[in-house]
């Protein structure tokens, strides 16, 4: 009897839960019947889900069961149906995907008022662009449409078969130039994108010889040196196919392009355009090694400094070779994006104190510096002995606006996925929805995520709405107990391991980065398993990386290993914990007596830059709230004479 009972219990354990109209569903039971429908609609049956709409009327992710039902059948649906669905739960993260197929419908249908009521280029779809521009075209907007097509022709990459149309009427306007296909072939070389490149050449007869001729320059630069007389010609064209040569050598044999770029100069006659490419690959590529030569390339091919990166590094080499008087110049000449930066109007003050140390007037440039948050204004700071600016504000919050974001649909459904333990979904939701935000709801939302211990969505959402002032919530005192311990464990500073960790992931315990690293420490999979061997720390699964415990214990105990490694130096620690112990160890090669921030801003990785700026500035902050003040360098790591 038992075991007939049992069977029974089975058979009816696998039926549907259906909910009687009249009744409402709890939230238990509203889980199980969205699972139940969605993976039904997964398989093109919508049956569980129209039975039990009504009891899930008021689910917060019912809109996802209602999207995979309505774009199932997408091509039949009436536009009012559509336009009710769109105007209901326009908020959705994926109704891009739904408004791409429709508008690609209506256009094809030639319901061109419909389509031109929901196109938006904010949608960022390429086959839409083309279709409005097409649209403009054939609606009597002539100058729009021919705009329209020349911004996506001017590209180099390949479009989509919707652009042919564009190009076509276009063309058939006489717009589309033998100058403009040299224009878009010599794009889609730069981009590395040959099929295209190859296809516009032999497309185009007078295009064809050069065009064939940069194709393959562009994939074998040694051929500016063994085979020169095909570059005879000094036409422009001719010109753009032996700078990129140029540019692409540089890359693997800077020497033999700087040599090569004189010969080639006295009788090319280089665009604008490309010589300021010239002064941005052959330039930065030796600036990146502190080669002096670089100067001449970057001060002959861009002397008006139209290049941001290559002004940077101009000023970046004239510091590392100790041209403190030349650097101060050319700081005073940056374009005002430049000069208005805490960046260069700190290096502005620092290059006038080494160039003139008697001089008084340092003091004044460093002083509105000093009182910045961030690495250059703590620099300042030291600089004049003044104390660290940290600038704590929190927004004073409408408990209105707080309510309001709570109950705002895509919080409710990020919410409810983070609950499900869904976080991927939950993160998806809640990036979504801050584009629908104000700013003081978008600091709202980042305080709820902050509330609920969700702090890598509080850091990216606070961070998004760029108030920076709120240190509780961007600087998260997360796992604080493990961090703590662990650093103390291994002899490190506990600000400084909460700031490694603040830069690696903002506490994503689940983050993965593109190389493969892994958790809230970013370890690669063998540096944790040669780590765990080493400390003695139980790793019984590469998945295990992933626990935050562990991936901290292990993170500071490489951690520890690598600023044993530099001498107790957190500034080169830091670097390497970054980049690896050989890059910086060749960044150190001729760096006698260099003094640290001269050192760290000729970093020639941007990514590792950045990276040591933020955990030496992040470690102060850290400090603070930790009541252990911590310098943003000790004396010890001022200098790097013993490394």
């Amino acid at each position: 009897m038992r075991s007939r009972f049992l069977s029974l219990f089975f058979c009816l354990s696998l039926i549907p839960l259906a909910i009687p109209p009249a009744e409402a569903a709890s939230l238990g039971e509203q889980r199980i019947l969205y699972d139940q429908a969605k993976r039904a609609l997964a398989k093109g049956d919508a049956g569980p889900y129209l039975r039990n709409r009504q009891a899930l009327r008021d689910y917060p992710l019912e809109p996802h069961l209602a999207y995979d039902e309505l774009t199932a059948r997408l091509k039949s649906a009436s536009n009012r149906e559509i336009e009710e669905f769109l105007a209901e739960h326009g908020d959705l993260p994926q109704i891009g995907w739904m408004k791409l197929r429709w508008l690609r419908w209506l256009a094809e249908r030639g319901d061109w008022r419909t389509f031109i009521d929901y196109y938006d280029p904010a949608l960022n779809f390429t086959e839409l662009d083309c279709l409005y521009g097409q649209y403009q075209l054939t609606h009597g907007r002539k100058a729009e449409g021919h705009a329209s097509a020349e911004k996506l022709w001017l590209v180099g990459k390949s479009q989509p078969e919707a652009c042919d149309t564009l190009f076509g009427l276009w063309a058939a306007d006489g717009q589309l130039s033998e100058q403009k296909r040299w224009q878009r072939l010599r794009l889609a070389a730069d981009a590395r994108n040959y099929g295209l490149a190859t296809h516009l050449a032999k497309s185009t007869p007078g295009l064809e010889r050069e065009g064939l001729l940069m194709v393959e320059v562009a994939q074998k630069p040694q051929m500016l040196l063994s085979q020169s007389s095909r570059f005879a010609s000094a036409s422009e064209r001719m010109a753009d196919v032996v700078g990129l040569g140029l540019r692409r050598l540089a890359r693997q044999e800077p020497d033999k392009a700087l040599a090569l770029l004189d010969d080639y100069a006295r009788r090319m006659r280089f665009s604008s355009e490309e010589k300021v490419a010239i002064a941005r690959e052959i330039g930065l590529t030796l600036a990146k090694r502190f080669d002096s030569r670089a100067l001449a390339v970057m001060a002959e091919y861009d002397p008006e400094l139209r290049d941001k990166t290559v002004a940077e590094w101009r000023t970046r080499l004239l510091l590392r070779l100790g041209r403190w008087d030349e650097a101060h110049r050319l700081t005073s000449r940056m374009p005002q994006e430049l000069a208005s930066s805490n960046r260069w109007r700190y290096w502005q003050a620092r290059s006038l104190q080494l160039a003139q140390p008697q001089s008084q007037q340092a003091t004044g440039l460093y002083q509105p510096v000093a009182r910045e948050r961030d690495f250059y204004g703590f620099l300042a700071a030291d600089r004049i002995q003044a104390p660290y600016q940290l600038n704590h504000k929190p927004m004073a919050l409408d408990p209105r606006v707080m309510q309001k974001v709570r109950n705002t649909a895509g919080i409710r459904r990020a919410l409810e996925f983070h609950a499900r333990g869904q976080v991927v979904d939950a993160r998806r939701e809640w990036y979504h929805v801050s584009r629908l935000f104000s700013r003081e709801e978008m600091v709202a939302q980042a305080r709820l995520a902050y509330d609920m211990g969700w702090y890598f969505p509080a850091i990216r959402t606070i961070s998004q709405a760029q108030y920076w002032d709120d240190l509780d919530i961007r600087f998260p005192m997360a796992h604080q107990g493990s961090l703590t311990r662990a650093a103390r464990n291994r002899g490190l500073h506990s600000s400084w391991v909460f700031a490694i960790t603040r830069q690696e992931s903002a506490f994503m315990n689940d983050a993965r980065s593109g190389a493969g690293a892994g958790g809230l420490m970013q370890l690669m999979p063998a540096t944790a398993q040669e780590t765990a061997r080493k400390f003695g720390i139980p790793l019984s699964s590469p998945r295990q990386v992933y626990d935050p415990d562990t991936n901290i214990q292990l993170g500071a105990a490489y951690l520890s290993q690598v600023h044993a490694q530099f001498g107790g130096n957190r500034v080169l620690a830091s670097a390497a914990y970054n980049a690896g112990p050989g890059r910086v160890r060749q960044w150190l090669r001729g760096a006698d007596h260099l003094a640290f921030d001269v050192w760290v801003e000729s970093i020639p990785f941007d990514e590792t830059r950045q990276y040591v700026q933020n955990v030496l500035s992040y470690s102060v902050i850290y400090g603070h709230k930790l009541n252990a003040p911590q310098p943003l360098v000790e004396w010890h790591e001022r200098y790097f004479d013993d490394q």
